[in-house]
């Protein structure tokens, strides 16, 4: 016959040998090493998904931004009549109604399509301007202009 380990006698919970059951120093110890290696591997995770989440928030406002001057610039193509063949030029030092977003700044290039009257190319460079992570997009349009 199977007998348990323990006998429970009174309140106490003795052994058969007659000495008392309990959580050692040792385990007490080597249970809060282990709990406190979890805590910190998931605080890690945690601060590694916030920074990305702060980078992809940078990075999404100034592609909406970059898409929001092309779409300024084909419905409104007279503001692109004095920089037509001028190179790079900063899109600060246009009158679009779009103000850029803090560390974010754009320039364009306008080129003219090939056997097309009043078509160019929009190149449309969005750039960081400080940070840490410094990089930079492209977005290609078509833009009449008059």
């Amino acid at each position: 016959m199977i007998t348990s380990l323990y006998a429970r006698t009174g309140s106490k919970l003795l052994r058969k040998n007659g000495t008392q059951a309990g959580v050692t120093l040792l385990e007490v110890l080597v249970s809060l090493v282990i709990t406190l290696v979890l805590i910190g591997g998931a605080f890690n995770l945690f601060l590694f998904g916030v920074n990305n989440v702060s980078r992809g928030e940078g990075k999404t406002a100034a592609c909406i931004y970059a898409s929001s001057l092309l779409e300024e610039m084909k419905s409104r193509p007279q503001i692109l009549s004095g920089v037509v063949d001028s190179g790079w030029v900063q899109a600060d030092s246009m009158p679009f109604i779009q103000t850029h977003p803090s560390g974010v700044e754009a320039e364009i290039n306008l080129k003219p399509l090939e056997g097309v009257d009043q078509l160019y190319i929009v190149n449309l460079k969005v750039l960081t301007t400080g940070g840490s992570h410094e990089w930079e997009e492209f977005m290609v349009g078509v833009v009449r202009v008059p």
